[in-house]
This record gives structure tokens, sequence and C-alpha cells, in this order.
């Protein structure tokens, strides 16, 4: 058995290239470490395409219907608001309720265009109509405070105060106002900035295509790269790839086409100053590539290679981000058998949610049939208080 291995081992080591520089050598071995991260991150971005793309077409359907009808019980709850004959605690029951729908809605990327501020507005509205003065008072203390934080000013009419507390487009009105009135003077805004306030998960790549043409680099690191390039090897390197690549020395039209592209992609390379996809060109179109990498070069070249993998084995562990990353933590199991299952209990937990979001639209249309929805929610939470303490039994069983 140990034979075995010695020979595989003795066979693996033979067909190994043998550099007589320690620096090419480490420059080869980050290389192939550099070159399997990206073969890695390919299959996991093609896995994770493939995981997106049945969401989307299984599931994101019934995302937006959910909060379609989420969105149309919020609206139906919303005009009980401004009703009187609610006890305290149903008209807690009803705005928790409320609370919680909308909660829901602020936070799922799918909700489309839904106006939410028109609906805050309508809560707000019917609430404040059953405040009395005390609690008009308070509201307008309230909101001075938030005024004084955002802008350093606040009305002192207290009737406009209490006006604001009463129609909300009246406050929203003021501070649309009041931010135009500072920002004309203080601030300087990127017009090329992605607007992504009303809908924040709807345009991450865009964001990230601004983000890239806005990053700053560091100067030493442009400094260096610059330096290293305008060496007289990397130089020649370049020249050499062109020389090889240039399409007008190809006759057949395939290969030429290829070329033109390669051409271009070196030409990109060069004027970017990027250096790896340079050394990536080389390495692939250039067998005496070796020879043209002088040790000073390696010696730069060598750390940023490290830098390099370093950078795609967090991206790799890291996985993607924003709503594609999300979807993938979700559904992207260890085997085909438990992603199946995650997209099926999921799609069912949707289905039930959606049948009773229909039966309650078809059930809640008078105070009559809203009340024992608000006494059920009452009851479940009495029941979630009793069982939430870990320490109730413990007093009575050791």
């Amino acid at each position: 058995m140990s034979l075995t291995k010695s020979k595989t081992s003795a066979k693996r080591k033979a067909v190994e290239p043998h550099h007589e520089s320690p620096a090419l050598a480490y420059f080869h071995r980050q290389w192939k470490a550099i070159e399997k991260l990206q073969a890695k991150l390919a299959k996991q971005e093609q896995e994770g395409t493939g995981i997106y793309q049945r969401f989307v077409s299984d599931i994101e359907p019934l995302e937006r219907e959910q909060c379609a009808l989420i969105f149309q019980l919020c609206q139906r709850l919303a005009g009980f608001t401004a009703r009187k004959s609610f006890t305290q605690w149903q008209r807690e029951m009803l705005h928790g309720w409320i609370d919680e729908l909308m909660g829901y809605l602020e936070s799922n990327p799918f909700r489309g265009e839904l106006d939410l501020e028109s609906l805050y507005m309508a809560v707000q509205s019917g609430s404040v109509s059953q405040f009395d003065d005390a609690q008009l008072d308070v509201s307008c203390d309230f909101i001075t405070d938030m005024l004084q934080e955002a802008f350093g000013e606040s009305p002192d009419d207290i009737e406009l105060l209490r006006e604001m507390v009463r129609n909300p487009e009246k406050l929203r009105d003021y501070m649309q106002a009041q931010a135009q009135k500072l920002g004309g003077d203080e601030h300087e805004w990127d017009d090329d900035a992605p607007d992504c306030g009303d809908a924040p998960f709807a345009s991450d790549e865009e964001f990230e295509r601004w983000q890239d043409r806005h990053d700053m680099v560091h100067p030493d690191e442009v400094a260096r790269v610059e330096k290293l390039l305008d060496n007289s090897s990397l130089k020649q390197l370049y020249r050499k790839l062109a020389m090889t690549l240039h399409p007008d020395r190809e006759q057949d039209p395939v290969k030429r086409e290829e070329k033109t592209r390669l051409m271009g992609e070196l030409s990109h390379a060069w004027e970017a100053r990027d250096m790896f996809t340079l050394l990536h060109l080389a390495h692939t179109h250039l067998p005496e590539a070796d020879n043209l990498l002088s040790e000073e070069n390696l010696v730069a070249i060598n750390p940023a290679l490290w830098q390099k993998k370093h950078d795609l084995e967090i991206c790799f562990y890291r996985g993607q981000e924003g709503v594609k990353g999300a979807i993938l933590h979700k559904f992207k199991q260890s085997s085909k058998k438990k992603t199946d299952l995650a997209f099926e209990e999921h799609q069912h937990y949707l289905q039930r949610d959606i049948k009773q979001l229909h039966g309650q639209l078809a059930t809640i249309t008078t105070l009559a049939t809203l009340k024992p929805y608000l006494a059920d929610r009452w009851d479940a939470r009495q029941h979630a208080i009793w069982d939430e303490d870990p320490s109730f039994d413990e007093m009575f069983f050791r």
C-alpha cells in the first residue's frame, strides 16, 4: 500500500515543472491557486444562477402576489382606525396588526411599486382622529424634537404643529421644503448616483456599477502598479502579446475574430493598468512568458498575487450579496434533494398565506367581522406572554 503511494507521489512530482528561481516557483504556485479559486467562483456563480432563475420563475410571482394582498389588507384595516367603537385592547391589537404587516412590506424586496407612503398617512390620519388634547400635545412635542434634530428649527405655532399631527401631508411638505432649503446651501450631490431611496433592493447592479466607477484606489497602490507596468520587461511582455495576438497576422476568419477580441482585451488592460489581465493573457498565450519576468518584477508581483488570492478566497467563502445572496442562502442546500425541499416548503407557505389573505379580505368588511380577528390576536399574545417566560416552571419544579 505504501509502495503504491510512493510511486504515485513520485510520478506526480515528476510532472511538476521545476523552476530555478524560487520567486518564479512562488509565482506559479500562487497563479495555480488563483486559477482554482476562479474556477470555484465560476462554478458557484453558475449554480447560483440556476437557483436564482428557478426562484424568479417559481417563487417570485407568489412573493409579489402575497405583498399585493398584504397591502390591500393594510388598506382595509387602516379604514377602521378612525372608528370610535373599539375598546383599548381592540385598538391596540388593530394597530399592532397594521404595524406588523407594514413592517413586512417595508423589508420585502418584492413589494414592487406599492405606495407605502399613502398607507402611512391613512393610518396616521385615522389614529389621530381619536386623540384628545393631551395626546395631541405629546405628538406635537415629538414632532418638535424631530424637526429640531433634523433641521435645527421647528414651528413655534402650536396650532400649526397640531395640524401637522392631524394631517401628515402638511408635515411632509414642511420637511421637504426645509430639506430643499438646506440642501441648496450645504450639499453637493452626485447627479450620476442612482436613486435607491424608494426601492433599496431594486437596483443592486446599477449601484455596484456606479460604485465601481467612483471607488477610490489608494494613491500608493496606483503609483506601484504604474511603476511596475512601466518596467521594461513588462513592456516587453505587452509588446510580445500584441505581436502574437494581432489579428492582421491571422488568415483564418474564425481565429482572426477571436484575436480581435483578445487584442481588445489586451489594449483595455494596458490602458486601465490592469496587471492581472496582462499576466493572464501572457500566461495563456506566451509560452516564453516566464523568461520575460525579471526577478525585480517578481518581487513586486508576488505579493500582489497573494493579495489577489486572498481576495478571491474572501469572495468564495462570503458568497454573493444583496437579494440574490439572500435567495441563495435560503434555497441553496447541501444536496439537490434538500434544495428541492426548500423550494417546495417555501412555495407551500406562500400558497397557504395567499389563501388566508384572500379569506381575510373577503371576510373583514365590517366592525363585526373584524373584532373576532382582534380577539384571536389578543388570545395569541396572552398565550405567547405566558409561554415565553423560561423561568416560570423553574419556580415550582427544580
